[in-house]
């Protein structure tokens, strides 16, 4: 396969491929006489099982694509001490909530936690998993974004069958305890309340991770009714925010914000603290289906 997309990326993009087969060999041809030739191996793999599923639900056009854009950088990398200690948060943990029905998406490496309330999306009764982050993009990359998706899930609930169009791909899931995340937010009665706009907010984090050379650590001022911005010796920039309540300074990584505010489509941002060493709450007003948790840069 490493071939083949090799030889198919070298091919024009303006021209019509005509594609044969002769023998060992995979003729690639364009023009007049012009080809690409790829030699093909014979085949050793099994073919692939797809097991029997004894449920299935359907996501709208575009679900898993958008699930798989925003939430993986929120979990644990595979291999992580993190990821390795539990490895159900080297996914994106999908449950459902009994009493209301609604589906909660969540995701978390232990410094940085998302939690997404999605009452249109659907979800198993009772079933509460991780699908492996390396899955859900993946699945996101063969399955169209323009039509449904069915999910069916096998008796042993262990497996899941991703179908669309003519395209059917299975992946396996991660069960285990997921931490308790939604403890840790805030709510809009926290002690101490900043508001940021969004797409500024986005823009100083950007420039603090081209400058940093390591650690792109954001230390957030508040003096005289001025907020400042600094990393290390290298920035100082006055920002356009407004804190409210017990107004205290703190230091977060920069690429953690700019994960959490990208996940808005809002102007604005809150950035909501329980008391001075909690972690921050990114939240805004205009919904709540919304939540991100980041935990500080000790000083």
């Amino acid at each position: 396969m490493a071939e083949l997309e090799l030889k198919v990326n070298a091919l024009p993009s303006d021209e019509d491929i005509t594609v044969q087969l002769n023998g060992n060999l995979l003729y690639l041809r364009w023009g007049r006489n012009s080809k690409i030739v790829c030699e093909i191996l014979a085949e050793t793999a099994p073919l692939i099982e797809i097991p029997k599923t004894v449920e299935t639900i359907v996501w709208k056009p575009g679900v898993l694509q958008a699930y798989a854009r925003t939430l993986p950088a929120f979990a644990a990398k595979t291999g992580s001490s993190n990821g390795n200690n539990n490895p159900v948060i080297t996914g994106v943990h999908f449950s459902k909530e009994k009493d209301t029905g609604e589906t909660y998406v969540r995701a978390t490496n232990q410094y940085r936690a998302v939690t997404v309330k999605s009452p249109m999306t659907e979800w198993f009764e009772g079933v509460s998993f991780s699908i492996p982050t390396e899955s859900l993009q993946g699945l996101a990359d063969i399955l169209s974004a323009d039509g449904e998706v069915t999910i069916g899930m096998n008796e042993a609930k262990t497996l899941l069958v991703f179908k669309s169009g003519l395209t059917t791909a299975v992946t396996r899931v991660l069960v285990g305890v997921f931490p308790d995340i939604d403890n840790g937010y805030a709510d809009y009665s926290a002690n101490t309340k900043w508001i940021f706009d969004r797409m500024e907010l986005i823009d100083l984090c950007k420039r603090a991770r081209q400058l940093s050379q390591s650690r792109p650590a954001l230390t957030i001022r508040s003096e005289n009714s001025k907020v400042t911005a600094e990393l290390d010796s290298v920035l100082t920039q006055q920002i356009g925010a407004v804190a409210e309540g017990e107004v205290f300074n703190f230091k977060v990584d920069a690429e953690y914000i700019e994960l959490a505010a990208s996940l808005f489509r809002t102007e604005e941002v809150q950035i909501l603290f329980k008391n001075e060493s909690s972690p921050l709450t990114i939240v805004c007003e205009e919904t709540d289906h919304i939540k991100a948790l980041i935990g500080q840069i000790k000083k």
